[in-house]
């Protein structure tokens, strides 16, 4: 199956879906402007296809706060802490040179300074080398909205606002690792009404990645509206992303994807550094719906550089994933912020139970190939299957087939290989 087809099986898999007629401080806040929540039950719930009213919209963003910081609180000195931990393994050699990889180790600290105000540190060793991870100052003294400040990933897609420790899959659909907002350096500000969400950031610094950075500032917005009742079913989500980024003079813009593993370091699709940037716009749509054990997730991404000296180009990419639970669980989604977070199994291992088992499939697709530059296209279609033995540690299966990678003059031209990875993921707070 070539490429070209396959942003047709996407398109096709996600219209039958959405046309089928088939069936701390954050408790603080959350006493302050909500009911007294159970505190045994989880920290977030399916949305209904009811209106929040004003209590249950600043319960649901206490929540969704709380779920920002899960780090274990020392005693004496009242700083919370946390790690992270992903460890991959490749099932043969492909990609070529594939070998085991820490994919990710980080290290989390928080603090809170009264009701209002909630502080955040944190460092990650990913992909071979030590980043910044989210570090910001968070203000919640606002009704049903909270300011944030600091390093954090832009409001930008659906699965790039996931946290990783909650996608379905081991890494991001092709089109969100090459084409969403990298992590930045920000003021990003967030409100919930009883029907949507609106989350915006003004970015003025931005991290050098593999040698380039999209240098300048950008705004960047997402608004979700959710939960909806659409053509009689319930707990639809609905969003769009939009990023316009105003490039220093003379800046170097690149586009780049693995082949959703990391066992390897190699890019079967690059733009490579595309010279006189100006401009960099970005759009993206998505939808998904969680319907007991079965949810479904679609994303759309399309970003357009204008130049000081050439043509405008144009990138863009799409994916459709569908997720079956095997046992009486269900994906956790989470309505203050219009994201998802971890799943807690019903019946978790060591508890006298077995845990959680979720079977997932994955269509997706990007062109980083227009005019004159040639970073191409490619196709892959995933399995994965995941064991979520309790709320903190994940075994992880993928299968993933690319369908012919088309770049003329590159070395991956042509290539279609299966990839096999695993991983072990471990939370600790």
């Amino acid at each position: 199956m070539k490429p070209s087809t396959t942003h047709k099986i996407i398109f096709l898999l996600a219209a039958l879906f959405l046309l089928s007629n088939s069936d701390t401080w954050a408790e603080a806040l959350a006493s302050e402007h909500a009911p007294a929540a159970d505190q045994s039950a989880p920290i977030t719930t399916q949305a209904d296809d009811e209106e929040l009213n004003d209590a249950e919209t600043n319960q649901v963003l206490a929540n969704s706060l709380h779920s920002m910081f899960q780090e274990k609180e020392s005693p004496l000195l009242h700083i919370r802490w946390g790690t992270k931990i992903y460890v991959d393994m490749p099932v043969g050699n492909e990609p070529t040179g594939a070998s085991p990889i820490l994919r990710k180790a980080e290290l989390k600290l928080s603090r809170a300074f009264g009701k209002n105000f909630q502080a955040k540190l944190s460092a990650n060793y990913n992909d071979g080398e030590m980043k910044a991870g989210d570090s910001y100052l968070v203000y919640s003294g606002w009704n049903k909205a909270i300011l944030t400040a600091g390093v954090q990933d832009p409001p930008f897609s659906l699965e790039s606002s996931t946290t990783s420790s909650a996608t379905t899959f081991m890494e991001n659909a092709l089109p969100v690792a090459a084409l969403s907002e990298n992590k930045n350096t920000g003021l990003d500000f967030l409100r919930r009404t009883s029907r949507s969400i609106f989350n915006a950031s003004w970015v003025f610094y931005n991290p050098r990645v593999q040698g380039v950075s999209e240098t300048g500032q950008a705004f960047v917005a997402r608004y979700v509206y959710s939960p909806i009742d659409f053509r009689g079913r319930k707990n639809f989500h609905l969003g769009g992303s939009f990023s316009y980024r105003f490039l220093d003079t003379g800046a170097e813009v690149q586009f780049q994807t693995k082949p959703e593993v990391a066992t390897a370091d190699v890019n079967y699709i690059d733009t490579g550094n595309i010279d006189n940037g100006k401009e960099v716009m970005r759009v993206g749509l998505e939808a998904s719906q969680i319907r007991g054990r079965l949810s479904w997730q679609w994303e759309i991404i399309n970003a357009q550089v204008t130049r000081d000296n050439g043509p405008k180009l144009g990138f863009w990419g799409a994916y459709f994933h569908l997720s079956q639970f095997l046992t009486k669980d269900a994906r956790n989604y989470d309505q203050g912020s219009g994201t998802f977070i971890n799943v807690v199994p019903n019946s978790p291992l060591g508890s006298g139970g077995h845990g959680a088992f979720e079977l997932a499939f994955r269509a997706s697709y990007a062109d980083l190939t227009d005019k004159d530059v040639i970073g191409g296209k490619q196709g892959n279609l995933s399995l994965g299957l995941n064991w979520y033995l309790n709320e903190k540690i994940r075994l992880m299966a993928n299968a993933i087939k690319v369908l012919d990678v088309d770049r003329p003059g590159s070395e991956y031209d042509g290539l279609d290989p299966m990839i096999y990875a695993l991983r072990a993921q471990w939370l600790i707070y």
